[in-house]
């Protein structure tokens, strides 16, 4: 299939019979990227337009002409303001035109409506728009994008096209392409504008937005093949750096297409293996379809902004902040979760539904195999009572956004003209996450009338009897999983449906100095799985559980069912994102490049009579408390990172880095806190070092009645106010850390990771993982282990080689339960059990 055909044969048909969108001639779209004859039909024959159209042509004496082009006039401006066009019709779905209101936009699922306003949307697609920019009266610039697409009449994206069969492909030539054209108008823009010195800055600006937006005003641009298509949404971050080779006058592409293309990623797809039509129908369902379109404008874009405390309250800063929209993984895992919703909704009153899918799957398989496949899966399925989806993301992958993305259409899903969920409950268990939550709902324009927190058992019951939908639950206040899910709750619970949003399922046995990860997932499940909940229950709760290292255990309670597949491994996650591919991609870096082990003997010795007054059963913990909690060993460590932190780490990322020290146990944390504090205090006397003076060293446990709390460590400052303070961008700052803060900690400026403790499997991952976040001017990160025997690097390198590609287990609870059975039998026999 040639680009034409794909184009003009294949492309158009299916926009305009699959998609339901109207061709429309390229010559009737103006310079202003406007459909005229669209924007009328819409304001003026709509069914909430009709009215105030009339009243406002009123106002122009019948001028219908005038009256198009005032509001095409203010229309321009309010784009030229706007990061880009789902963002713009977002904020102006309506519009007022001296003082009359008109919709530029119906958004669908509207309580009173329904979706027939939104049908009355009019989606347009042209092919082969010359778009040409003139400058003082002369046209400096034309290229011809394959597709463009419009709503209503206003421009929102567009797509090239690429030929297999030419040797053209999107990979190379389509994505080359789109960089081209971009870098050309920004080189034209130089050349015209940038260079002009009668212009001001405001002036060049203007120019910019008005010649440039076709580029960066787009949802995204995308290139396609009949292989693969490819979505770039922040085009613009390239800009400054466009235009700095031409005032330069080297006009180098080359290193600039490189770093695009680390973004212009390929979009996934749900059914890799279809046919070559079918995936392009897929993809261009996802990426232009009616309601996918809205999605983008609703949910998909926002701003993101500094937060700050203002007497107490959070607000967003008035900056002009960052565009956070999605990446094609991470849209096209929202919508994946959102559409299995769908099937879990249409079959919700169908029990024995997943396995006769199941059956259906098996075609083929041997009766007996099938057999003991479809025990399997009834003995064990995850959606029994409850229904569950376990997402593996790496670190830094940017779940928070996914779990914002998903909280909010959630909120807004609706079937038969009511709310699906009752309740969405974000559950977070570390005041950091906590913390970033607040500051994606800021961003996101979700005030904080809009959802209630839960703290406690009381506060819990309070937010299930209340009007308002979104909860967040802080579970590092309840403490346990158990505490909010009793039998009252379990009742009120089973007339509701609920979708709890749990942010890392994974937890840190804080009280344990071996630190046992604990995953919330199966807590929170658990007391749904008991007969007497299901008896009353009509409604299926839902939990999606979002981690960068699923155990065995939670792959085979809440992963996908895969045992079917000869030789395959029987449980996986139900979608990934893993820390290989964010790696690759360069969204992370990678930990495993610098890691330092610091040999023992270069900086002290063991202590003598390890295992004085300890019988053998205790020589393990033993050993290791005397190791790690060795005073003249901590203080030669904490000579060596003092050292470290103004010689190394500080200079770091501009002269912003930052550093955490993870320590055995919480004695150790103090003696470290003392030690590094003395070193660190002579050496900013030092000329050379005084401007680290200031640079915090914060230390963080949860401590019980026996031990001092951190708070007084600290100098009085809370936990909150201390992660506060160690976020400030321009701060550098030392962390000591006990079995806290090693999961979901994310602050890009960390740069440097201390170890004088064990890690190994999910803990080593994820406490590695507090190092890998990109940042502005970061080009790695340091990994400095100090572990007797440095066992840590095997550590490392096993949990990194586990977890770093799609996590998948064999786990077979089916042959476990067998072995407990004949020990049940062997116990009973001999008078154990009666």
């Amino acid at each position: 299939m040639n680009e034409l055909h794909l184009q003009d044969k294949f492309l158009i048909p299916f926009f305009r019979e699959g998609l339901g969108y109207k061709e429309v001639k390229a010559n009737t779209v103006t310079q202003a990227l406007i459909i005229e004859e669209d924007l009328q039909a819409f304001i003026s024959g709509t069914e909430l337009n009709k009215k105030p159209y009339e009243t406002l042509l009123k106002k122009y004496r019948g001028n219908e002409k005038l009256l198009l082009q005032e509001l095409i006039v203010l229309i321009q401006e309010r784009i030229a303001s706007s990061r880009n066009m789902a963002l713009f019709i977002n904020v102006n779905k309506s519009i007022s035109l001296q003082g009359i209101k008109l919709h530029l936009f119906y958004t669908g699922d509207s309580v009173i409506h329904d979706n027939a306003l939104f049908d009355e949307n009019i989606f347009s697609v042209v092919q082969e728009l010359p778009y040409k920019y003139s400058y003082q009266g002369k046209q400096v610039f034309s290229f011809r994008p394959d597709i463009v697409l419009f709503v209503n009449g206003i421009y929102l994206a567009y797509s090239e096209l690429k030929n297999n069969y030419t040797n053209q492909n999107a990979t190379k030539n389509g994505r080359g392409k789109v960089i081209k054209d971009y870098f050309d108008a920004i080189k034209v823009y130089h050349q015209h504008i940038d260079s002009n010195t009668m212009l001001s800055d405001y002036e060049k600006q203007v120019e910019r937005k008005d010649f440039l937006k076709i580029f960066e005003k787009a949802i995204h641009i995308t290139t396609t093949d009949v292989g693969e298509t490819f979505a770039i949404r922040t085009i613009a971050d390239y800009f400054d750096e466009i235009l700095a080779t031409c005032r330069e006058g080297k006009y180098d592409r080359e290193e600039l297409e490189k770093k695009a293309r680390g973004v212009f990623k390929p979009y996934p797809l749900l059914r890799p293996d279809a046919e070559k039509k079918d995936k392009l129908k897929e993809l261009f369902t996802a990426l232009y379809g009616k309601f996918f379109i809205e999605k983008e404008i609703l949910y998909y874009n926002f701003i993101e902004r500094d937060v700050y405390v203002n007497k107490g309250v959070k607000e967003v800063k008035n900056e002009t902040g960052h565009l956070i929209s999605p990446r094609p993984k991470q849209k096209f895992g929202t919508d994946k979760i959102m559409a299995k919703i769908d099937e879990f909704l249409a079959h919700e009153q169908e029990p024995d539904y997943f396995e006769k899918l199941l059956e259906k799957q098996l075609a083929g398989v041997g009766e007996a195999k099938k057999k003991e496949l479809l025990e399997k899966r009834k003995a064990y399925s995850n959606n029994k009572n409850v229904y569950s989806l376990l997402m593996q993301y790496a670190a830094g992958f940017g779940k928070s956004n996914i779990i914002g993305w998903s909280a909010l259409q959630l909120k807004d899903l609706r079937r038969e003209g009511e709310y699906v969920y009752d309740k969405i409950m974000i559950v977070v268990d570390r005041l950091q996450l906590r913390s970033q939550i607040d500051s994606l709902m800021l961003n996101m324009n979700i005030d904080n009338r809009m959802y209630v927190e839960a703290t406690n058992k009381k506060t819990f019951q309070q937010a299930l009897a209340s009007d308002t939908r979104l909860v967040i639950v802080n579970l590092q206040k309840f403490g346990s999983v158990r505490e909010m899910l009793d039998a009252d709750v379990l009742q009120k619970l089973a007339t509701l449906r609920i979708v709890f949003l749990i942010d890392e399922i994974h937890r840190s046995n804080s009280g344990d100095q071996h630190e046992e990860m604990v995953s919330i997932f199966d807590e929170l499940q658990r007391p749904f799985d008991n007969a007497a909940y299901a008896e009353v229950s009509t409604k299926k709760n839902l939990i999606i559980g979002f981690t960068a290292t699923p155990d065995d255990h939670t792959l085979a309670r809440f992963g996908e069912f895969s045992g079917y597949a000869e030789s395959e491994k029987l449980w996986r996650p139900f979608d990934s994102y893993t820390m290989k591919e964010a790696i690759e991609d360069g969204f992370i870096l990678n930990p495993l490049k610098n890691i330092v082990p610091v040999a023992s003997k270069m900086l002290f010795d063991l202590p003598g009579n390890l295992l004085e007054g300890f019988t053998e059963k205790e020589y393990k913990d033993a050993q290791k408390k005397q190791v790690y909690e060795n005073r003249e060993r901590i203080d030669a460590i904490a000579k060596y990172v003092a050292d470290l932190l103004v010689k190394d780490v500080y200079r770091q990322i501009r002269g912003t880095g930052k550093a955490m020290l993870a320590v055995h146990s919480i004695n150790a944390a103090i003696a470290y806190s003392q030690a590094v504090r003395k070193y660190f205090n002579v050496l900013v006397q030092q000329p050379k070092y005084a401007k680290y003076a200031e640079a915090p060293i914060h230390v963080v446990y949860s401590a019980n009645q026996d031990e001092q709390s951190a708070t007084g460590l600290n100098g009085g400052m809370t936990e909150e106010k201390v992660l506060e303070n160690f976020a400030r961008p321009t701060n550098n700052g030392l962390m000591i850390v006990v079995a806290k803060l090693q999961t979901g900690f994310d602050e890009k400026r960390l740069h440097t990771l201390f170890l004088d403790k064990e890690i190994k499997g999910i803990s080593a991952i994820q406490t590695i993982s507090r190092v890998n976040r990109t940042a502005k001017y970061k080009n790695d990160c340091k990994i400095v282990d100090f572990s007797y025997n440095n066992v840590n690097v095997q550590n490392i390198k096993d949990a990194f080689e586990h977890f770093s590609d799609v996590v998948v287990s064999d786990f077979d609870p089916f042959g476990d339960k067998k072995v407990l059975d004949i020990l049940l039998i062997e116990l009973k026999k001999i008078g154990y059990l009666y």
